[in-house]
């Protein structure tokens, strides 16, 4: 028997996390909240693999954590998106942190750690909070892929995401309006 071999590559975890986001949305829309959860996870997920992209161009040593092979995470990547040293191409622009402030960043870091190594308890977040997380996710990609110029991916790969980039953003601007109305 044949053993069958299954391999990850960072573009498929980014157009997969950011199509299981838009799934996740579409639960919430429907009046499912317990789908917020998954959201942000999907959310930072995305986020993770569109930085380790846009930083992979330069060195792939800069999106691991130096003694082990794990991805390094969004706080620590953001910090090395700041930096022009790691710009690969002439063009490529770092982030904006006024844009991105990197408070946001750490905060969806510590609400996805706490809902991926959730123990036994209540957490209670609100509406608004868990949209802006899900928000700043879904714009920084958008940042990553369609304005930084950082991203070497094929145009295929490029054109999926932008295009659920826009899918999400029109969803996530429609969750918002609902749970103000709510």
């Amino acid at each position: 028997m044949d053993e069958k071999l299954v391999s990850f590559d960072l573009e498929t975890d980014l157009v997969t996390s950011l199509r299981c986001l838009l799934e996740a949305l579409s639960q919430i829309e429907r009046g499912r909240n317990t789908y917020f959860k998954w959201a942000v996870v999907y959310g930072h997920n995305s986020l993770q693999s569109a930085m380790c992209l846009a930083l992979i161009t330069s060195d792939s040593r800069l999106v691991r954590k130096r003694d082990k092979g794990d991805l390094d995470n969004i706080e620590w990547l953001y910090e090395k998106l700041l930096k022009e040293d790691f710009l690969p191409y002439m063009g490529s622009h770092v982030i904006d942190s006024q844009r991105f402030e990197k408070e946001k960043i750490s905060r969806l870091q510590t609400v996805r750690n706490t809902f991926i190594h959730q123990h036994p308890s209540l957490y209670i977040f609100t509406f608004n909070e868990l949209v802006e997380l899900i928000h700043i996710s879904i714009d920084l990609v958008g940042f990553l892929v369609n304005e930084s110029e950082r991203l070497a991916i094929n145009w295929h790969i490029q054109s999926q995401i932008k295009d659920l980039v826009s899918e999400l953003s029109t969803q996530l601007t429609n969750c918002s309006r609902e749970g103000r109305n709510a």
